[in-house]
């Protein structure tokens, strides 16, 4: 960074600038001779224009063919840009990269060297359409156009060189060669620049830390050593006016430490722990700052967890300091755009408007689940069973319109008409606006910030309040929500400002382009936007992103094996760092310079911990865990050998949170624990409870404690006498758990699975072919793969699987029904019987007539099962769902067919399994009058108050274990 100060008392341009923004400023000085603007082209924008010249015919270029899979990757592009920014920041011309390719023996330079030279071709012809238009450059050429521009134009260097009477450079050991040829231009009188080479982290790009002293004594510029005192790499305070000096700092950690300590009068100032997850080690350091904050009196602002990169670790942390409410703001390298919670909706949804993604129900739950649908799982359950009971869905017309309540919830989010009024699911109502809107602005030839407005400004909350007033109201309020609000805010923010830049820098782009950029991302566009100022916040970065700062307390999260340090070699493919390496080292040997540069890296990584060791003004808290293959690193293992000498390392238990509701859990637990043997200490606890209550804390008082309150009813659900309405399916799922039933019949199930919806299809055809619309296997196959969107969200080999499946199960349907001599009288046909105050209703799969010995008729049911076998021949016998069938047609129930009342019999016919063939599992006539004792006994259990739980071989995998009494997960929290 450089600090530039001007000799006019007023300033017209910033004063502290970056290298890079002053040669952006150079390139854009307004001559009279009138040269062209340039715009820089973000870091998103370059990554997604170089992905779509590798895979597009505009580049005619041919890479080797072991490369061809991986032209579509976004790891290749990633290293042919970054092989593109060394090249520029090196300098390299064409020839002198092809010669040097060709010494190295590098295979797929010259490829490269091709697509190079058309990229810059492409990149002037697409984007300088017309004469006067800014030209695009990518941010590694700013610098070399720069020095082009000083040393062709005298009058422009002249003027930067009388515009500055002093130069201020801090962080000079990340200076490469072409930016202090620039300074070494515009330095005309005094020239001070700060550097402290241990902490150089961008060798990999060029920085030249060794050629300090070099550059220092080609300026004539004196040397000022600063000893351990000095806690950061420099201080501004030692300079003096219009002397030019180098600053150079080597403060070693532990000296450094032991003399923070020594000014602070601090004990203990470093820490090392152990934990044994990701999760634990999150949760330990927003204990010990929140610790420093409440017992030291520590300012959040004053604190901050540095991470190596980003990953899992951030949601950790984001989980633990909500927990414990303290306020976080993370920078923007952790995450990218499109994951924030309020921008990836509105991205999905102008997806959906543009038909650029296909609905299906992983995104339509997501969907409604946002900010922008508002529903929870209790609201989405409670659409789908009003849809289920829809009379359009009752109507299976065709093979996937109208017959799950998932097909219908997504056509809602598209069809004009509902199938149900819109009071009835007022979160898809809202979804089903915002597309709606997004459309109309597509229909309008509105470009991407059009279509996102039109989504942004009539989102509402569940309440009808617009989403940018209820947004603003939290942050307003402050708190853990308020924080969130205020993240979304920027976000959303930062979306509108990346897409007003994109549609100026790229005309003629489209939406989808827009789009497609900021889901390639993998950090936050680096487009410059109003943020919402969150002064006491702990601060969560990387390691990059923390040179130059300072914190009282920090934390170091992630010292694990190969993440820090990270040994994994960068560009290996196309060899960026070899190209550095090769040009800073004279090294022309290849495997000399591989094994240059792993060592390189090596380095890279210690001085990375240096920077990374040195925020720390006060104390410094060293984090690892041993999750599952993951071990402590060296860096770690070294901090816990300063601290504990030989001692071996073990896990450290997480405290205690420091906040009222674990106090009053402690306490709670403490006062009911049966083993607990001191009386004093049970009364101490009921007491603490007592005054805590009092004292307004409302988890401390036993009135709101869960298990605490007697039920709220132990009312049947049903009068006695009242109706009631059951199916066969209902009688079979009763017999085997009362639990299961009753929750299932509560909206306790999940979305229909995949297997659900291809069971609906296979019966779907089992209805076609006992009527005139008789379809053939290939047809049916074709139907479903042209919906497959609808059943499952795959492609590939994963959905030929997937049909392979269906094909083989509705050709052994075919052969079963081809080789079955019974006459067949009707499939999917509803029936209806009562018995006393028992009505049993429901469809059955397929009625057949046999005729047995003495050649007299009599019916059997057929119940078809798209899974493999999961009852026995014995089981079959007491199986309720058949039993139910054969008691409707012994009592008449089918009234849309005439069968007779004799039984022949059910059938259970599974389609799935390694048989070659359906298996077959029966149920021999029943007799109605036991039958229908059992069905009156269950009916007056299924109006009780309470249900039993049955443990069964469907366990393991029953949708409503989580709420289940005989399984840890659905216990209660109290055991009374």
């Amino acid at each position: 960074d450089a600090v530039v100060a001007g000799s006019d008392s007023t300033a017209f341009e910033p004063l502290a600038r970056t290298l890079q923004s002053l040669a952006f400023t150079i390139i854009n000085e307004k001559r009279s001779h009138g040269s062209l603007e340039y715009v820089l082209l973000s870091g998103g924008e370059q990554d997604s224009y170089i992905r779509s010249l590798l895979i597009s015919e505009e580049s005619s270029l041919e890479w080797p063919g072991e490369l061809t899979e991986a032209l579509r990757t976004r790891g290749f592009a990633h290293e042919v840009r970054d092989l593109l920014m060394r090249c520029n920041e090196v300098g390299i011309t064409y020839k002198e990269f092809q010669t040097l390719g060709k010494e190295l023996g590098e295979p797929y330079w010259p490829s490269f060297l091709e697509f190079w030279r058309k990229y810059e071709e492409i990149l002037a012809l697409r984007f300088d359409p017309l004469s006067g238009t800014p030209s695009r450059i990518d941010s590694s050429s700013l610098m070399h156009l720069a020095l082009e521009r000083l040393r062709s134009d005298h009058e422009l260097l002249d003027l930067y060189r009388d515009k500055f009477d002093v130069i201020y450079v801090d962080q000079f050991q990340e200076s490469d060669k072409s930016q202090r040829e620039l300074l070494s231009m515009i330095a005309s009188q005094d020239l001070v620049i700060a550097a402290d080479c241990d902490s150089a982290v961008g060798r990999f790009r060029g920085a030249d830390p060794e050629g300090v002293p070099d550059f220092a004594e080609s300026m004539k510029l004196s040397t000022l050593h600063l000893e351990e005192q000095c806690r950061a790499p420099y201080k501004l305070s030692h300079f003096s006016e219009g002397v030019a000096r180098l600053l150079r700092t080597r403060s070693p950690f532990r000296q450094q430490i032991h003399k923070t300590a020594e000014d602070s009068g601090d004990q203990g100032i470093m820490d090392c722990a152990l934990l044994e997850t990701e999760s634990e080690s999150a949760h330990y350091i927003a204990h010990r700052l929140r610790e420093a904050h409440l017992r030291d009196g520590v300012a959040w602002s004053e604190m901050a967890v540095i991470l190596r990169s980003p990953g899992s670790a951030v949601r950790a942390l984001s989980r633990a300091f909500a927990l414990l409410g303290i306020p976080a703001s993370f920078d923007a390298d952790l995450t990218s755009l499109a994951e924030s919670p309020a921008v990836r909706p509105l991205i999905t949804i102008a997806q959906l408007a543009l038909g650029d993604i296909s609905l299906t129900w992983e995104i339509a739950d997501e969907l409604l689940r946002s900010i922008y649908g508002g529903a929870d799982t209790l609201a989405i359950r409670q659409i789908r069973i009003a849809l289920a009971h829809c009379d359009e869905f009752l109507s299976h017309d065709s093979v996937t319109d109208g017959i799950t309540p998932t097909a219908l919830l997504l056509r809602s989010f598209t069809g004009q008409v509902p199938p149900i009024p819109w009071e009835e699911m007022p979160s898809v109502e809202r979804i089903h606006s915002l597309i709606s809107s997004a459309k109309k602005a597509i229909s309008m030839k509105g470009d991407i910030t059009d279509i996102l407005w039109a989504i942004w400004s009539n989102a509402r909350t569940i309440d009808g309040v617009g989403m940018a007033e209820s947004l603003r109201s939290k942050a307003l309020a402050g708190g853990f929500t308020g924080a969130q609000a205020d993240r979304d805010i920027d976000a959303v923010i930062q979306l509108f400002e990346s897409a007003r830049r994109f549609v100026a820098r790229m005309p003629g782009s489209t939406p989808s382009d827009f789009i497609h950029q900021i889901l390639d991302e993998n950090f936050v566009s680096d487009a410059i936007a109003a943020k919402g100022l969150r002064e006491d916040t702990v601060t969560i970065t990387t390691v990059h992103s923390s040179r130059g700062q300072e914190w009282q307390y920090v934390a170091l999260m992630g010292l694990q094996e190969s993440q820090w340090p990270n040994l994994r070699e960068r560009g290996s493919l196309l060899g960026s760092e070899r190209l550095v390496e090769a040009l800073s080292t004279g090294l022309r040997s290849r495997q000399e310079l591989i094994a240059s540069t792993a060592s390189a890296l090596i380095d890279d990584e210690r001085r990375l911990f240096y920077v990374a060791l040195t925020r720390a003004s006060r104390a410094l808290i060293a984090v690892s865990h041993i999750e599952e293959d993951l071990q402590p690193s060296q860096y770690f293992e070294e901090i816990h050998e300063y601290l504990h000498g030989d001692a071996p390392m073990t896990t450290t238990e997480v405290p205690r949170f420091l906040s009222q509701n674990a106090l009053v859990a402690d306490l709670r637990r403490e006062l009911l624990d049966p083993s607990a043997e001191s009386h004093d200490t049970k009364e101490f606890a009921a007491g603490v409870l007592r005054v805590l209550a009092e004292a307004g804390i409302r988890s401390a008082d036993p009135a709101i404690w869960v298990g605490a309150r007697s039920r709220s009813t132990t009312k049947a659900i049903r009068e006695e006498g009242d109706e009631v309405r059951v199916s066969p399916s209902n009688l079979q799922s009763f017999s085997e758990c009362g639990v299961k039933w009753f929750m299932e019949r509560s909206g306790g199930r999940d979305g229909d699975s995949s297997a659900q919806l291809l069971g609906s299809a296979i019966h779907a055809f089992a209805s076609f072919m006992g009527t005139e619309k008789e379809i053939s296997v290939e047809e049916m196959v074709e139907r479903i793969e042209s919906n497959w969107s609808v059943i499952e969200d795959s492609d590939g080999w994963v959905k030929q699987y997937g049909l392979d499946q269906i094909r083989e199960k509705l050709e052994k349907f075919l052969t079963w029904s081809t080789e079955n001599n019974r006459e067949l009288r009707g499939v999917e046909q509803p029936f209806e019987v009562k018995i006393g105050n028992v009505i049993i209703h429901g469809t059955a799969d397929r009625v057949e007539v046999m005729r047995d010995e003495s050649g007299s008729e009599r019916t059997v049911i057929v119940d078809l099962k798209s899974g493999r076998p999961d009852t026995t021949e014995v089981k079959a016998e007491s199986n309720y769902q058949l039993a139910g069938y054969q008691l409707a047609a012994a009592y008449s129930g089918f009234t849309e067919i005439e069968v007779p009342q004799n039984l022949g019999g059910a059938e259970l016919v599974y389609l799935g399994g390694d048989t070659k063939s359906a298996s077959v599992r029966h149920q021999r006539p029943i007799n109605p009058d036991e039958i229908e004792k059992d069905v009156l006994s269950m009916a007056a259990a299924m109006s009780a108050s309470a249900f039993t739980a049955v443990a069964n071989k469907r366990c393991e995998r029953c949708q409503v274990r989580k709420l289940c009494p005989l399984y840890t997960e659905g216990r209660s929290v109290i055991d009374r």
